[in-house]
């Protein structure tokens, strides 16, 4: 009877633990605020199947609405959640709940219901209507995702033991991304506000030009104007507008338009006002994703239990690959990085191209390698990493001016398909035989694109005895590749290192060394020679 007991509370503990787990994640996707919205609570509940941890999760999703939301969010995204829960639950032994649509659909009815009620209240407008279709797309778009990623977790779990430690890995490694992107993300520098003499200057613009005591204010008495504005700035920043008794009587005295710069300044005063709030309400938002970042990754490590360390896994097909690089003449170091490595049982193929040239480009490729190549060791799919590489790259943009070009390419060994990403990059050229062929993209470089638009990636088969040449756009672009694509057609050998070369050489030949210029080449032989890696 002992026995028989501690099994039971060991299970009821165990129960206990699961329904507290399941708790905390509804509470936490209530964390994650977006327009005065929890996009995530809804899809979370949409997934879960009706029982003790799908009522925890509802539980825990509903206090996070009140302690995150607005008190009319909240009740919107409560009544939303509710809604999903009576209707799971109704068809919970329904074949109807297998569908991998009914859940989706389900999250996307309740929230339009929902947010339609409150909307047919507050009376119809365009900016309703428009965030009640965002919320309603966003809801189903998330629990098809989550729906996925549930049913990739539990075939997972049904693997083998050590297939189980290599996703827990991916995992880590995908918490290491996240905080990266955290950590290139810097907090805005101090000592940044407008200096509020720009008012005066501006204001004198319009006003002072074609007075007729122009020469006397800005020339000969131009100590006693720079003193007048300068003694009258605390009180007018202080107050938010100008008045007369705020500048010395012989300044206001002598000023024939005084009641017309007044008005002036005053202008000008309300827009300086206006744009350090949007400054610092960037400036909130920017920290915000920043925390939001770090805190997910940290909410990932905790999470996972300790797991033994995986390789990134070795290409199972012979092939070769060599790269190159020279700087731009008169610089030291090159803008461009690439790059090649094993990841998410792909190989892939990465150049970047920073803006301008030297250290700075530099720095700025290399970074856009290094976050790339930790999402996809991952696991993560390139699309997604580039996707959130350029959400990351336009936060850093609006005050370092960060964006990069990107041309990705990633090859599966068990199916020999290959697929390019370009953002802003220059062509890509394959070589089969005598044929050439060129692959382009139409996108901007990362931290330029918009953050809302998907590029799609070009997938092909890669053939045999076939060559991949990525290269910058310091050797050739779209308008002047011609040379190249005749020197790749005529070129006979199977060597990649001395294509490189030979690119190179010519490209110096042909433009010299006005912008840097990077080459890498993949070489795919046939199945019965050697395997070489250069």
């Amino acid at each position: 009877m002992k026995i028989g007991s501690l099994v039971i509370e060991r299970r009821y503990i165990v129960q206990g633990a699961r329904s507290l787990l399941y708790c905390a994640a509804g509470f936490l996707s209530a964390f994650c605020v977006i327009d005065g919205r929890a996009p995530l609570a809804a899809p979370l509940i949409a997934v879960l199947y009706p029982g003790r941890e799908f009522a925890a999760a509802l539980l825990g999703a509903c206090l996070g609405a009140v302690t995150f939301l607005s008190f009319a969010a909240a009740l919107r995204c409560c009544g939303t959640l509710v809604l999903i829960f009576s209707v799971l639950t109704t068809f919970r032994d329904m074949d109807w709940i297998k569908h991998p649509l009914f859940r989706p659909l389900c999250a996307a009815g309740a929230t339009f219901c929902v947010e339609l009620s409150y909307l047919l209240k507050l009376g119809l407008t365009w900016e309703g209507i428009s965030r009640l279709t965002v919320s309603t797309i966003l809801a189903g778009a998330l629990c098809r995702y989550g729906t996925l990623i549930l049913r990739r977790s539990a075939a997972a779990n049904r693997q083998e033991k050590s297939e189980t430690r290599n996703l827990r890995e991916r995992l880590r490694m995908g918490a290491d991304a996240l905080r990266a992107v955290y950590e290139s993300i810097h907090p805005p520098a101090p000592n940044t506000e407008e200096n509020p003499a720009v008012v005066f200057d501006r204001a004198a613009e319009v006003v002072c030009r074609g007075c007729a005591l122009c020469e006397v204010c800005w020339s000969r008495e131009y100590i006693s104007t720079f003193n007048a504005f300068n003694d009258a700035t605390p009180a007018i920043m202080e107050r938010g507008r100008a008045e007369k008794s705020d500048f010395a009587l012989h300044f206001a005295s002598r000023c024939i338009h005084f009641p017309q710069l007044i008005s002036a300044i005053n202008t000008e005063v309300s827009a300086l006002l206006l744009r350090r709030a949007y400054r610092r309400r960037l400036e909130e938002e920017r920290e915000r994703t920043r925390g939001q970042y770090a805190q997910l990754s940290e909410l990932v490590v905790q999470a996972l239990s300790a797991s033994e360390n995986t390789s990134a896994g070795e290409m199972d097909i012979p092939h070769s690959i060599a790269m190159g690089s020279v700087p731009k003449e008169g610089q030291r170091v090159c803008g461009d990085s690439v790059t090649y490595f094993m990841g998410g049982g792909k190989l892939h193929l990465l150049l970047s191209d920073g803006m301008g040239s030297g250290l700075e480009a530099q720095r700025e490729s290399k970074l856009a390698l290094r976050l790339i190549e930790k999402f996809l060791t991952a696991g993560i799919e390139a699309e997604y990493a580039l996707r959130t590489l350029n959400a990351a790259l336009n936060l850093r943009g609006d005050e370092q001016s960060a964006f990069t070009t990107v041309d990705l390419f990633s090859l599966d060994p068990t199916t020999s398909q290959a697929q390019l990403c370009k953002y802003g990059a220059a062509p890509t050229y394959l070589k089969h035989h005598g044929s050439v062929r060129r692959v382009t993209g139409s996108a901007l470089p990362v931290g330029l694109q918009d953050t809302g638009s998907s590029v799609a990636p070009i997938r092909f088969p890669l053939e045999e005895d076939s060559f991949v040449l990525m290269v910058s756009d310091g050797i050739a672009d779209s308008a002047d590749d011609r040379w190249l694509q005749d020197l790749l057609a005529g070129w006979q050998g199977n060597d990649p290192n001395e294509l490189v070369s030979l690119v190179l050489r010519e490209c110096r030949t042909r433009r010299g060394c006005d912008d840097d210029q990077s080459a890498i080449c993949l070489y795919l032989p046939r199945r019965n020679r050697s395997r070489r890696e250069v």
